[in-house]
């Protein structure tokens, strides 16, 4: 695990989440849903889930209807783009935990 100093990976995710989830116009639990769906996390409410869940996956193969459901629901641009932040951002960590991962393992394993 790395060490949690004020420049380590789990110090910036940290500092990243929270941000994401301290301010802004669509409700925070939402936020906080769609950041942990996007890291691979639990489903959530439609049609919030079938965007976090796209972009989590995929994000070139996020439809215009996906985001449209989400726009609708959301309500303004500004609170679609949130959501859709936070799912990137949620997705975006989950990747960088992997290629941590994965070089500590290359790391480890015999020549």
């Amino acid at each position: 695990m790395p060490k949690e100093d004020a420049g380590s990976h789990v110090e910036h995710a940290r500092r990243l989440a929270s941000r994401v989830t301290e301010a802004g116009e669509t409700d925070r639990e939402l936020r906080l849903g769609v950041l942990r769906r996007g890291a691979g996390g639990p489903a959530i409410e439609q049609p919030y889930d079938a965007l976090a869940a796209g972009i989590a996956a995929d994000s070139a193969r996020v439809t215009d209807a996906q985001v449209d459901a989400v726009l609708q629901a959301a309500g303004s641009e500004k609170r679609a783009f949130e959501l859709v932040l936070s799912a990137a951002i949620g997705a975006g960590l989950r990747r960088w935990d992997a290629a941590e991962r994965a070089i500590e393992d290359a790391g480890d394993a015999a020549p």
